[in-house]
């Protein structure tokens, strides 16, 4: 089969020889990389990388790509196709002519969700061992399509991407700060508190980026994130809607809903009446908006019965303070004055993401597995951890901390106050690294 392989070089510059990262499109577009996570590509597997738009998937491939040549693969036996721009008939046919030219292949397919039939597709190279990583940004149908694809090489190979953790982006904009990972449940900062100041000034710098590497990279640069970063973020967000084939319009008005919750409980009741549909269709929404992993909906524990109390309120947790920020954009608020007035919240979203990323691991340990909060008439507790010892609680107290009494152990948080059950903040998200499986 004939194919117009003059479509594939441009996205496959590595083929020219030395000093292709200056024609790559992500490439040549920084001048530092930040580090990330390095994964292990065995040969003949598939490894599947899962997380929001713009966290930077594309760009982690590329280095992928760098490390193959570096150590002495044939470039031309490297392959990387974005699925948005060819169909599944494009993309077999340039798989199949290259391997006849060059033999096996390493093949990265970016956003293969895109592809009609892609289940089936990764199947057949899974069961030809090709080695294989895929990417896309809808983790349901993601997780859902791999579920159904057992013993092709894909177990122990599939990785959350979320955007920069805390400590990635500190460590980033400050390599000499010092090297140091905990337990949510057993936070040691001793070695942190010498360096309290500067890690708690590239805290508000974190919760300005939101960890998206380009807007980090801005900061880094500039001390200031350009204002497309927050228009690509609402584009993003109102994307993944309509890519479900889902009302735009719907979306706007529930995203505009959850912004002015601030961090405060609801139910899918309220939340219908509010905007005019039905609760079933809020329900909807919000597991698409989380799908897309837009946004967290934690449920409340009922600690009695060690399960999640489904008739209760919900809070519905940004994954990204940057969004939240773009979202306050879109409303015609400014920025720097919406963090100053909205810190706390914006705080506890962050902590919640935090910890979610550190335990959460693809099939074995998903979200609603472990994660929760806790209310009731006089309390609230901000994130509650289910494991195997019991109940974990975190609160969030970014002004005075106020104890309360819970069944289960708490973990406070704060600003700048130090004791045998509280911490500041920032020290404790620097050593809070992702799981095994997140990057």
């Amino acid at each position: 089969m004939a194919v117009k392989i003059v479509k594939l070089i441009r996205y496959n510059p590595w083929w020219k020889g030395e000093g292709w990262e200056k024609e790559d499109h992500d490439l040549s577009k920084v001048g530092e990389i930040i580090p990330r996570k390095a994964i292990n590509v065995k040969e003949g597997s598939i490894v599947l990388l899962r997380g929001i738009r713009r966290a930077g998937k594309s760009f982690y491939l590329k280095t992928q790509i760098k490390k193959l040549i570096k150590r002495g693969i044939d470039p031309r036996r490297i392959l990387y196709i974005p699925c948005d721009r060819f169909t599944r008939g494009e993309v077999k046919g340039f798989i199949d002519e290259l391997r006849l030219r060059h033999g096996e292949l390493y093949i990265f397919l970016d956003e293969i969700t895109y592809l009609k039939g892609w289940r089936l597709f990764l199947k057949e190279l899974g069961e030809e061992g090709i080695t294989t990583v895929a990417t896309g940004s809808n983790p349901v149908e993601l997780r859902k399509e791999s579920e159904l694809l057992p013993g092709r090489g894909i177990e122990g190979n599939e990785y959350y991407f979320n955007p920069l953790s805390f400590g990635e982006f500190a460590r980033f904009m400050k390599p000499k700060l010092p090297p140091t990972s905990f337990s949510y449940r057993e936070p040691k900062i001793d070695d942190l508190i010498p360096w309290y100041e500067e890690i708690e000034g590239l805290f508000y710098a974190y919760l300005q980026t939101g960890g998206f590497p380009e807007a980090v990279a801005d900061f880094k640069n500039h001390g200031e994130i350009k204002e497309e970063h927050y228009e690509e973020i609402i584009r993003l967000v109102l994307g993944e809607i309509a890519k479900s084939g889902k009302n735009e319009e719907i979306a706007r008005e529930l995203l505009e809903a959850l912004f002015r919750l601030k961090g405060n409980r609801v139910d899918y009741v309220t939340l219908a009446r509010e905007i005019g549909i039905s609760h079933p269709t809020v329900r909807e929404y919000l597991s698409t908006l989380e799908s897309a992993r837009v946004i967290y909906t934690l449920k409340a524990w009922d600690i009695a019965k060690k399960r999640h109390a489904h008739r209760k309120e919900k809070k519905i947790i940004f994954q990204s303070p940057l969004i939240a920020i773009a979202l306050a954009v879109y409303l015609g608020e400014d920025p720097v004055e919406f963090i100053e007035e909205n810190l706390e919240w914006l705080v506890e979203h962050i902590v919640v993401s935090h910890v979610i990323w550190h335990c959460e691991e693809p099939i074995l340990r998903e979200k609603h597995v472990f994660a929760g909060f806790y209310y009731d008439q006089s309390k609230e507790c901000d994130i509650v951890i289910k494991g195997r010892n019991g109940f974990f609680g975190i609160e969030v107290k970014y002004g005075r901390v106020k104890r309360k009494t819970y069944s289960f152990p708490v973990l406070y948080l704060s600003k700048d106050e130090l004791g045998e059950d509280t911490l500041p903040v920032s020290l404790y998200l620097y050593g809070l690294e992702k799981s095994r499986r997140s990057i």
